[in-house]
């Protein structure tokens, strides 16, 4: 059995649209038809966040977890490094918290921004190293699009949405 025999083209519609008011309409007949769709948008629009139903950004999570171990780790060397080579300090404390508090606040912003750049990396998958065929370039100027997959068994209803929610072009493509 060669695999490069077997190539999977799976049925997807493209809906570009002009308007938001539309896109937003077509939006909520997808979600009605329990549709699979990605859209994309020149600008973010709240608009369509609420359409959609997304959820908050997971990055604001990396961010915290970068701060606190930036914390952890800066009170964690600089605790280790004057234990370690046991200065004299005259009756002092040998750990002295006050000035292991820039330490720790500098720490924190440093592995709290490279947590942060990390984890926006991760969660909208970049780089993405080639477009694929079905975007529009228009998608980046003045147009708004949807991508429907998985639509093999429901060509006319995901179609007829598209068309009655106002989309300027409807194409069927091989996703």
């Amino acid at each position: 059995m060669q695999g490069s025999d077997r190539v999977m083209h799976k049925l997807a519609f493209m809906g570009i649209f002009t308007y938001l008011d539309d896109l937003i309409e077509a939006v909520e007949g997808l979600k009605r038809a329990k549709a699979d769709f990605t859209v994309y948008t020149p600008v973010p629009r709240p608009e369509i966040r609420e359409a959609i139903g997304m959820k908050p950004s997971p990055v604001r999570y990396f961010t915290l977890f970068g701060a606190i171990f930036g914390i952890v780790s800066g009170l964690g060397l600089a605790v280790f490094t004057v234990l370690q080579w046991k200065f004299i300090v005259s009756g002092k404390p040998i750990v002295p918290w006050a000035p292991f508090v820039i330490i720790a606040f500098e720490f924190c912003i440093l592995l709290g921004v490279l947590i942060t750049v990390i984890g926006m990396l991760v969660t909208t998958r970049l780089p993405q190293l080639h477009i694929p065929l079905y975007y529009d370039p228009r998608f980046s100027v003045d147009r708004f699009g949807i991508l429907v997959r998985g639509v093999e068994t429901r060509q006319e209803e995901v179609s007829k949405i598209l068309k009655d929610a106002g989309a300027e072009e409807v194409h069927e493509i091989a996703a």
